[in-house]
């Protein structure tokens, strides 16, 4: 380049003072004037300036939405107090004492007390009261029941076991298929039971020596026993006891069981499956008697009618007198 001159044209057309600038403006550094320098400068402080309000804009905006948030999604507290559950309590199921008083008289004949028998104004005839003093035992079951409850914790637990059969074999009480043998000593019944030892109860009257059966009324699995209190005239009156939950013996009172003739009336009764039938008959005419049969049932709550009575006559002259006692008892 050295040998041109200003004004002469290179072989590629370009003048040797063009390609000087040329280079010069390739090579030079970029240079900021005073004028740039400032413009930048003030663009950072107006970039300051703003960056507060910004941010606390920024700032409230976000503190808003967060208690929106709250407020929409948070539960609000209810006005109606809910009490904390109750931590359950176990509690062994058992049969409470339930008595239920009948409006018609009691009984015939005797003293009146647990074993049921009531003393009548007119010996011979009477309708029996229907009270009863416990649950029956019905099948035990080998589960307790847990729920929430208020009853104190001393209540008696049941502890009879399962019992083999439905009914229970005549003369087994505790359901074990073991004829279980009563006893008398005064006015007190005492049974040796095969799985559950010795118990007792004790009746205001008790016949001597004993007249007694066993037989499962309620076919529950469990014998009642059927024991004769006392007698009127000719009409003997007969209480049933049974096993209690707590495997003790109890009457049930107002038992209906009353048998034989007196005068020109006569009653009895007699154990069929699951009930049994006393019987009331009045003298008409020579031997025939008008004979009314009404069906009981020993439940939970005691003594309970089954269905509507039924009447009928009999002739004593040729049919077997129905004023009898029945259910083993001779």
């Amino acid at each position: 380049m050295s040998g041109l001159e200003p004004d002469e044209l290179r072989p590629d057309g370009i003048r040797p003072d063009e390609l000087r600038r040329l280079l010069f403006e390739a090579v030079e550094p970029i240079r900021s004037s005073p004028e740039a320098y400032n413009r930048i400068r003030g663009g950072v402080i107006r970039r300051r300036r703003m960056r507060v309000p910004a941010m606390t804009f920024g700032g409230l905006a976000l503190a808003g939405l967060i208690g929106f948030a709250y407020v929409a999604i948070d539960p609000r507290p209810s006005s109606n107090l809910v009490e904390p559950a109750r931590p359950p309590l176990t509690q062994s199921v058992t049969d409470t004492t339930a008595v239920r008083a009948s409006s018609q008289p009691a009984g015939h004949g005797g003293s009146t007390g647990s074993g049921g028998v009531r003393p009548s104004a007119t010996p011979g005839r009477s309708e029996p009261a229907v009270t009863a003093t416990d649950a029956s035992p019905g099948p035990a079951s080998t589960a307790t029941a847990t729920r929430p409850s208020t009853t104190p914790s001393n209540v008696n637990s049941p502890t009879l076991p399962p019992p083999v059969s439905f009914p229970a074999k005549p003369g087994d009480i505790d359901g074990d298929g073991v004829i279980d043998s009563p006893s008398l000593s005064g006015s007190t019944i005492v049974v040796a039971l095969s799985r559950l030892g010795t118990v007792s109860v004790t009746l205001p009257a008790v016949v001597s020596p004993l007249t007694a059966s066993v037989v499962d009324i309620d076919a529950n699995g469990y014998g009642e026993l059927i024991v004769q209190t006392d007698s009127s005239g000719d009409t003997r009156n007969f209480g049933v006891i049974r096993l209690a939950p707590n495997g003790q013996l109890q009457v049930v009172s107002g038992s209906p069981l009353h048998a034989g003739l007196n005068g020109t009336h006569g009653d009895g009764f007699r154990c069929e499956s699951g009930t049994f039938a006393a019987v009331a008959g009045d003298n008409t005419v020579d031997r025939i008697y008008s004979v009314t049969s009404t069906t009981w049932q020993l439940t939970k709550v005691g003594f309970t009618k089954v269905g509507s009575p039924t009447s009928s006559t009999v002739d004593l002259a040729s049919a077997p007198s129905p004023f009898t006692a029945g259910c083993g008892i001779a």
